[in-house]
């Protein structure tokens, strides 16, 4: 049986647990992929290898970086970007800088931001892990899916990231939705009432 996300440290760890169900105890390696079914213990001096073969799929985790570390590593990163930012200012232009620190800014999404103007929206947001590699790319928006679904904006792809503006719903849909928000918002009101 395959299990993953094991407690112990790593292969220099003494006497720590692994695989509660299964009680393997001692000095332990990670398993070779995620699909593993099993993952290698240094149990023994008796065995002649030096390690011993047991069921369960292992992963270590890296440690969480400590706030102070995360804020260091970000203010190194920054720190960076504006020299080179300032050094694209000084030998190029202003655009020129501005534009490398918009794409910076851009390509470091994680997660989605949107601004709703009326019965449309423009937001910047993560590529999904199953979408194909882009370095660039131009794509509309759909309303629905399928060869007759109508167009709803235009997206703009930029490696990981996307960049788009598009309608909420159709225009002949525009008013329905609006009365829905707004029976939405009072139904909302009165729960908090």
């Amino acid at each position: 049986m395959s299990r993953r996300q094991c407690p112990v440290q790593s292969k220099a760890g003494v006497g720590l647990q692994c695989q509660r169900l299964a009680k393997h105890k001692g000095l332990h390696a990670a398993s070779f992929s995620a699909h593993a079914p099993s993952h290698f213990e240094w149990a023994d001096d008796a065995n002649p290898f030096g390690y011993e073969v047991l069921p369960g799929t292992v992963w270590f985790h890296r440690p969480d970086p400590s706030r102070l570390a995360t804020t260091a590593r970000r203010l190194g990163e920054w720190t960076a970007l504006m020299l080179v930012a300032l050094g694209l200012w000084r030998y190029a232009s202003l655009p020129t800088a501005a534009t490398f620190l918009a794409l910076e800014l851009l390509l470091s999404v994680r997660r989605a931001h949107f601004v709703d103007l009326g019965r449309f929206t423009a937001g910047v947001w993560p590529v999904t892990p199953a979408a194909p590699s882009v370095i660039f790319g131009v794509a509309f928006a759909l309303h629905g899916e399928g060869r007759n679904a109508k167009r709803a904006g235009i997206e703009i792809i930029l490696g990981p990231v996307v960049v788009g503006a598009f309608s909420l719903v159709p225009r002949s849909e525009w008013p329905a939705y609006k009365r829905s928000q707004a029976a939405f918002d009072a139904r909302q009101k009165e729960r908090r009432s």
